[in-house]
């Protein structure tokens, strides 16, 4: 890629960031004025509709998308370079129990953060109405659907999508990680979720870099929001499955509940390990097929490959720093988020 190309996609990535993040706001003010009914659970959902569906089908994919597409004149498989759609190796699955073990650790990361903010006066009473006292499947899938599956597709697609993509062109794997993490908690602009979001977020963007794709991302954040909705149905209805965890969870003493985070944390993070040395075994399986089927130059390339250690190095990458424009807008669109983050502080939470 030319440095031109490159200046190109810093801008486009900052037009995407920008549909992220103001996408957000404006639908939060539309909701704020919009006169909707609240009174069952049914127009809640319907509420959530009117706010999720445009701000994850618009502001989170279609104008990104159109955004590279057009403005940045790439491909789909260009835009997800470093997270791409491609072939689905079968050790991307491990990202399933993986979003479980997140899960159940976001659980207790949620609750000292939700205790560190009512130590400082915040105190955030749910005016949700109650779930309906019969089971409502369609209620489920809708709750599915913009809970678990379109923030898997849409927010995987703008946040470890495009934006890593380019960020990987400017930015070591490490500051990478760090920005996305940064955003994707601030992206949610909600204080009872930042916290937690922007872990999540570092997460993803280091298996989407390792990977060199997006599934796993998009199976964990899936599996996770997932269990969040599931957990709410089953323990509502009793459902044997999942509807004694949270009071199996608030029944430990503070020392077991401490032994099953630490035991989760393990899980995930053997699951991670098993995950990165799956991709590093199959890697290796197929340059040693291709080395088996090369000419003679076509080989000593790929043997040369194999034996450099840095990844880096074999990509041959060359990093471009942002136009001082485009940091500046990223700058502004963070303060916007900051700002909308600490409203929701001092104000509660809106929509």
């Amino acid at each position: 890629m030319t440095s031109a190309e490159i200046k190109r996609d810093h801008r486009a990535a900052s037009f995407a960031l920008t549909s992220c993040i103001l996408g957000v706001v404006a639908m939060r003010v539309v909701m704020y004025f919009l006169p909707l009914p609240s009174e069952t659970y049914g127009d809640e959902l319907i509420s959530s509709a009117v706010f999720s569906l445009p701000t994850q089908l618009l502001f989170f994919f279609g104008v990104p998308f159109c955004v590279y597409k057009f403005y940045g004149k790439r491909t789909v498989r260009k835009t997800l370079e470093y997270g791409s759609f491609g072939k689905f190796a079968p050790y991307y699955l491990l990202a399933i129990p993986l979003g479980a073990a997140i899960y159940c650790a976001t659980i207790g990361v949620s609750s000292a953060w939700s205790g560190l903010l009512r130590a400082t006066g915040y105190n955030y009473v749910s005016s949700s109405p109650d779930m309906p006292s019969r089971f409502d499947a369609g209620y489920f899938v809708a709750e599915i659907l913009m809970t678990a599956v379109l923030p898997a597709v849409c927010e995987e697609f703008a946040m470890r999508g495009g934006l890593l993509t380019v960020l990987r062109r400017s930015f070591k794997k490490s500051t990478c990680i760090l920005i996305c993490a940064i955003m994707f908690g601030l992206f949610h602009q909600n204080v009872r979720q930042v916290f937690y979001t922007a872990l999540f977020g570092a997460l993803a963007a280091y298996l989407t870099i390792e990977t060199e794709s997006i599934y796993p991302a998009m199976l964990m954040h899936f599996t996770n929001n997932f269990l969040s909705v599931f957990t709410d149905y089953a323990t509502t209805y009793g459902w044997t499955a999942g509807g004694g965890f949270f009071g199996l969870l608030s029944s430990l003493p503070v020392w077991a509940l401490a032994a099953v985070f630490l035991l989760v944390a393990l899980v995930g993070t053997a699951l991670v390990l098993l995950m990165l040395y799956l991709r590093d075994r199959r890697n290796v399986k197929i340059k040693l097929k291709a080395i088996e089927t090369a000419d003679g130059a076509a080989r000593r390339a790929v043997l040369k490959e194999m034996v450099g250690s840095d990844a880096e190095k074999a990509r041959a990458i060359t990093l471009i720093k942002p136009a001082v424009a485009d940091v500046a807008l990223a700058v502004a669109l963070g303060t916007v988020a900051v700002c909308t983050t600490v409203f929701t502080y001092v104000w509660g939470f809106f929509y």
